[in-house]
């Protein structure tokens, strides 16, 4: 008896190994299918989507782990595709584009109407504030009724008339006229309301003058005011940033009407340019499908607005992940080594490195691609906004669009689809150490530029360009995100291994 149950023991260990051992197989399976889905681009669209599915129901009792009551489960496949290409050499952010519910975003638009903003469209102006906005809503795949239109001031409301009739309407703060009071503006409840109320697969679009107003501001100082501004951001802006990211697209348009400075209530008659804001706010994973879904990517191109100035990202989750590899022939480099390839074909590292005899240095090209970012493009080029980190004194020297010479047929499967080449300068590479180059996120100049702590005088020379204390309320933003990230705010970082 007892040698017949230990028969029986051992035919179930070895059908329990054969069962785990056919699971593993067919998970292996399911990751080699993924990488061939997603391992240059990126993403997984409808059609690699598609074939993922058909190869879980194909292998259903093996992959239970991906189903709930017998249907797939979107949230734990796509939580498993990201852990595992994150887990990856190099690790790589994967988009989800028109996938399940995420096939259109639901958008929340909110449109501030205080005594400050209804001359942006004035009958006499050129039109400009109207045509963006209408420009921008139309760029959104499935603009409908599905989406929803706010008026802002003192208190939210809906906009009665609906999202089509909003964007027909040929005068906005007209048919907003009566909603809320006009004479200031509860910033403290519209962000709450960003941050709180904007979902996973939701957009909040806000547009906005940016200047603090209270009921009471009258003979109150400036710097009270500015004082007031950053805590009431502070009192807004906590744990959520870490999970939403904050898009601040500064805008011009032409103004004709009273223009309130901060410490009067009677309006002074001001015609000319004015600045304005678009604020979108969605959570990491939507705000960086934007410019990865093909369907988005028209909303995204703020550049070609008919007013459009400038734009900054806030965010804390190193949103971006950049293709990168190192060149092995281009006219930037000098000296000599060997490559170190990762897997795939970008290269990740170099080992052997000597400088050339005649200039005595060593210069490497990097090809990146810094496209399918909302990052302003001026900011991407400038070599002051990165940061260099190497035992060995490394810098970064230029960098500069990619160009045809660069495009050589050897050179191809490296240049990938890199919109850049960076090229970095040292005099020697005197043991093995890791080259980090990381983007850094801070406060932009066009900030201080277009912030003023006086908005008295409407004649004054830069009064057509500054928004009354935006640095301040921006400050505060930014602090709250520094505060919840790891380290300095960074939008990317890339690491190249370097042996003498």
């Amino acid at each position: 008896m007892r040698k017949r149950n230990l028969c029986v023991a051992v035919v179930l260990l070895l059908l329990m190994s054969w069962a785990w051992y056919g699971c593993s197989g067919k998970k292996k399976d399911f990751d080699r299918l993924l990488v061939e889905l997603a391992g240059k681009d990126a993403t997984i669209d409808a059609s690699d989507w598609q074939r993922i599915l058909d190869f879980l129901d194909g292998e259903k009792r093996s992959m239970g782990e991906f189903y709930a009551d017998g249907v797939p489960d979107e949230e734990k496949i796509r939580d498993y595709i990201s852990d595992f290409f994150q887990h990856r050499r190099p690790p790589m952010e994967i988009a989800f584009s028109g996938i399940g519910v995420q096939r259109a975003l639901r958008v929340n638009f909110y449109l501030e109407r205080s005594g400050s903003m209804v001359p942006y469209d004035a009958p006499s102006g050129d039109g400009s504030f109207k045509a963006a906005i209408v420009q921008m809503l139309n760029n959104l795949p499935g603009g409908d009724e599905s989406n929803s239109i706010f008026v802002v001031n003192n208190e939210i409301n809906p906009y009665p008339k609906g999202y089509s009739q909003f964007v027909a309407d040929s005068d906005i703060f007209g048919a907003t006229k009566g909603i809320g009071d006009a004479s200031h503006t509860d910033f403290a409840a519209i962000f709450r309301q960003l941050l709180d109320k904007t979902g996973r697969n939701e957009l909040s679009i806000l547009v906005t003058d940016m200047i603090y107003s209270t009921e009471a501001m009258t003979g109150v100082n400036a710097q009270k005011v500015f004082a007031e501004a950053q805590g009431m951001i502070n009192s807004v802006f906590k744990s959520q940033v870490k999970d939403k990211a904050m898009l601040i697209v500064k805008m011009q348009g032409s103004y004709n009407g009273p223009y309130y400075s901060f410490n009067s209530t009677e309006g002074k008659m001001y015609q000319g340019r004015r600045p304005y804001y678009i604020v979108v706010v969605g959570n990491n994973e939507t705000m960086a499908r934007l410019t990865r879904d093909a369907d988005y990517q028209t909303f995204c191109r703020w550049q070609e607005l008919r007013g459009y100035e400038n734009m900054w990202l806030m965010e804390t989750a190193n949103m971006y992940e950049p293709y990168y590899s190192l060149l092995l022939s281009n006219k930037d480099i000098r000296g000599r080594f060997a490559p170190e390839r990762s897997k795939g074909d970008a290269i990740h590292g170099a080992e052997g490195l000597e400088p050339d005899r005649h200039s005595g240095d060593i210069k490497l090209a990097l090809a990146v691609d810094l496209g399918g970012m909302l990052i302003d493009k001026n900011y991407l080029t400038d070599i002051k906004n990165y940061v260099v980190s190497s035992d060995d004194k490394i810098e970064l020297k230029e960098i500069r669009e990619v160009s045809k010479e660069d495009d050589m047929p050897a050179e191809r499967k490296y240049l990938g689809k890199a919109t850049h080449i960076f090229v970095l300068q040292t005099d020697k590479v005197t043991h093995e150490q890791t080259l980090r180059i990381a983007l850094r996120n801070v406060i932009p100049a066009w900030v201080e530029r277009s912030s003023t702590d006086d908005d008295t005088n409407l004649s004054a020379a830069n009064f057509a360009e500054t928004t009354f204390g935006l640095k301040y309320l921006l400050q505060g933003i930014y602090n709250s995100y520094r505060k919840h990230s790891d380290g300095e705010p960074c939008y990317f970082e890339l690491k190249i291994k370097l042996e003498d």
